[in-house]
């Protein structure tokens, strides 16, 4: 009876061992979803610290903030991006939320739907995406579209594919191809006609820490501007290991 207990124990031991190294692995396989693919090189930083850096494909170090010399592509499970050259940037998924910091420079991305919940944050304000609507009757439609730091602005916009509705300091916005929103502070002209019309909105609810100086305005993409930002996710060649700042980046889609 004493030698049954005893083999009992051991087996007790022996699967419980293997649950934890089954989930190991699947978390292991989860964080390693995420990968970055390099044109030239990108900085790793912690505050003003640099950490490390990247000149081939490798592992999305979540939260640490990157910064790109040449072009950088970024796969994660529903989205995909392109940073351009001298971009300031950071990607922190957490369960279901997924936060962008973008702290300068341009970045396209594409996706066909969010799985997390996506807030971009720029030093303008804060933008929440809501939903994302894709024109009907394409098997392979994408959402294609960019955000944009500059000193005196944060723009995002849509270029093609379907339709974005945002929350921002005006409430509820809809974004539809060819459409962006610009976030500036609120004592700066962002010189826009006043006859551009306005986007849907739906009465704003109040939402703790965002910021209260913003001004928010529609405009709309040029022909130029819809142009770039298709050939920015436009990469199909392989990730590169290293030097200039225009190859393309690979793969170019999520």
């Amino acid at each position: 009876m004493h030698r049954f207990s005893k083999k009992g124990k051991a087996i007790s031991r022996l699967a419980l061992a293997l649950t934890v190294y089954m989930i190991g692995q699947s978390v292991a396989v989860w964080a390693g979803s995420d990968r970055i693919y390099p044109t030239g090189k990108v900085t790793l930083l912690r505050g003003d610290r640099t950490v490390g850096v990247y000149t081939r494909e490798a592992p999305l170090p979540n939260g640490t903030i990157l910064s790109t010399q040449g072009r950088c592509g970024i796969k994660l499970n529903d989205l995909y991006l392109v940073a351009e050259d001298q971009c300031v940037f950071s990607i922190n998924t957490t369960g279901r939320q997924r936060h962008l910091f973008i702290r300068q420079g341009s970045v396209y991305f594409k996706t066909r739907g969010m799985k997390h919940t996506l807030t971009l944050f720029t030093p303008n304000g804060a933008i929440s995406v809501q939903r994302i609507r894709l024109n009907a009757g394409f098997d392979d439609a994408f959402l294609k579209g960019y955000i944009s730091v500059s000193d005196e602005r944060s723009e995002l916009g849509v270029a093609e594919g379907g339709s974005m509705d945002v929350f921002t300091d005006d409430g509820l916005m809809t974004i539809p191809a060819g459409k962006k929103i610009i976030l500036a502070q609120a004592d700066m002209d962002i010189g826009l006609p006043e006859e551009e019309p306005p986007a849907a909105r739906e009465p704003p609810e109040t939402e703790k820490g965002w910021s209260t100086g913003t001004k928010v305005a529609v405009g709309t993409l040029g022909v130029g501007a819809v142009a770039g930002i298709l050939m920015g996710l436009g990469g199909g060649g392989g990730g590169g290991d290293g030097g200039g700042g225009g190859g393309s980046v690979s793969p170019s889609a999520p």
